[in-house]
């Protein structure tokens, strides 16, 4: 007697259906936590300014109030006054462009047809890349530099390999700032010769170096060049706005910012310790090396994080707060909700010596930040929204195409009022890589 037939899905294949849930996941990681902390228009935040005209300025004093005496035979002191200075700010220009077929828009309308319209797609996504290029501005400084090259091959496939980002030694992964999709441009270790410029169209990763496969050649590529984001037009070089190495003078190569320099006005500068060298040991932060920092921004600048703890920020990266934790696990338990603050967008905060740290792995490698949020600026001039003119409307057609542009723009900067009230401890061992880099 023959085996009787079973019928399998195979067999069943054109009447089955496809059955799907509403789910739609964003796996990748889209945390920015320095922007949420330095957010506008809340109480302790960083102040505004509206910028127009020949930029904005405002007004420093660099001296200190001196001449008095006492007499005993009743003589007046010399006259004497505190220097004051004017600081001055410009602002940036920053995009995020998309461009959809006329097809896309009807193909995406139902519900049915698609899991998300492209148009709302679009909206979500723009908004997204521009914020993670906040995130990422907010730690470099104006020149623009995501990294430096350390080999380049013509291939077939065109490829070079990066590390440094920030242009900064040893300071995480080479992708830490660059994705698959942007265009970069290579520039000459001065700066001065833009070799070229081209597409990533596929990133691999080994250890603080990664492999970026480009759309075309950029001849004369070598060891040490610049790394920065391009258009099809011109780069960022020299274009991108203030960050956090800059407004610190991280390394003592930034003593000018806002047009006053640490050089001639020595109070314009921050606080920056070495670890191993003001601190005892390189290979383990703790609450004393904090306590220390602290002691030395209130005494430069009056301004006290043990006194007014939450007007300031400790940052630093997950590795060096890994360490941090190791030293104090005999102290507390270092958990989520215990000894841990909600700070603005979610965030948890450790308290450490009475001052919230977060852990941002934008941060350079081995760094420990110290911020006075307060003496931090937006300098205004167009928020992040759609550029369009008097009612034009955001979507602009391609001459030619059934297809439509958009493009979010913001003008603005990121000021530092009174820079000494910032510090730093920078040269921590700091090896663990806890990134979205693959």
């Amino acid at each position: 007697m023959p085996a009787p037939t079973v019928i399998t899905d195979t067999e069943l294949s054109g009447l089955l259906k496809n059955v799907y849930s509403q789910y739609r996941m964003k796996v990748q990681n889209l945390v920015t936590p320095l922007l949420a902390q330095l957010e506008k228009a809340r109480a302790g935040g960083p102040k505004n300014m509206r910028w127009g005209g020949n930029n904005v300025f405002f007004d420093v004093v660099t001296g200190r109030p001196s001449g008095a005496t006492f007499s005993s035979a009743g003589y007046f002191p010399n006259d004497t006054t505190a220097t004051e200075v004017q600081a001055n700010v410009g602002v940036v220009r920053a995009y995020t462009t998309r461009q959809i077929d006329g097809l896309a828009f009807v193909g995406t309308q139902s519900k049915d047809a698609a899991f998300q319209t492209i148009a709302r797609k679009t909206m979500e996504e723009i908004k997204e890349a521009s914020t993670l290029l906040m995130q990422q501005a907010l730690h470099n400084k104006p020149d623009g530099i995501v990294a430096l090259v350390s080999s380049y091959s013509a291939g077939p496939p065109v490829t070079v390999v990066v590390n440094s980002p920030y242009g900064l030694a040893n300071a995480g992964q080479g992708s830490l700032l660059i994705s698959v999709g942007d265009t970069i441009a290579v520039l000459n270790p001065s700066g001065a010769a833009v070799r070229g410029r081209a597409q990533v169209t596929a990133i691999s990763v080994s250890g603080d170096n990664a492999t970026l496969t480009l759309s075309a050649a950029i001849s004369g590529t070598t060891s040490a060049d610049w790394v920065v984001k391009a258009t099809a037009s011109d780069t960022s070089y020299n274009g991108a706005m203030n960050g956090l190495i800059n407004i610190t003078n991280r390394g003592g190569s930034y003593a000018s910012l806002h047009n006053v320099s640490a050089s001639s006005a020595p109070i314009w500068n921050t606080v920056r310790l070495a670890a191993g060298t003001d601190t005892p040991d390189v290979n383990q932060p703790t609450e004393s090396d904090l306590w220390v920092l602290f002691q030395r921004i209130a005494g430069l600048s009056g301004k006290d994080p043990m006194s007014r703890p939450q007007e300031f920020l400790l940052m630093t990266t997950p590795g060096v707060g890994k360490a941090l934790m190791e030293s104090m696990i005999g102290q507390r338990r270092f958990t989520a909700n215990e000894f841990a603050t909600t700070i603005k967008g979610g965030y948890k905060a450790i308290n450490v010596c009475g001052v919230n740290l977060v852990m941002d792995y934008y941060v350079p490698a081995g760094t420990i930040y110290c911020l006075h949020i307060p003496s931090l600026a937006w300098v205004d001039a167009k928020d992040w929204g759609f550029v369009e003119f008097e009612g034009a409307g955001p979507w602009r057609w391609l001459q030619g195409r059934d297809a439509f542009e958009t493009t979010y723009g913001w003008y603005g900067n990121l000021a530092c009022l009174q820079r000494n009230s910032h510090g730093m401890i920078t040269g921590y061992t700091d090896t663990q890589r806890f990134t979205h880099v693959i």
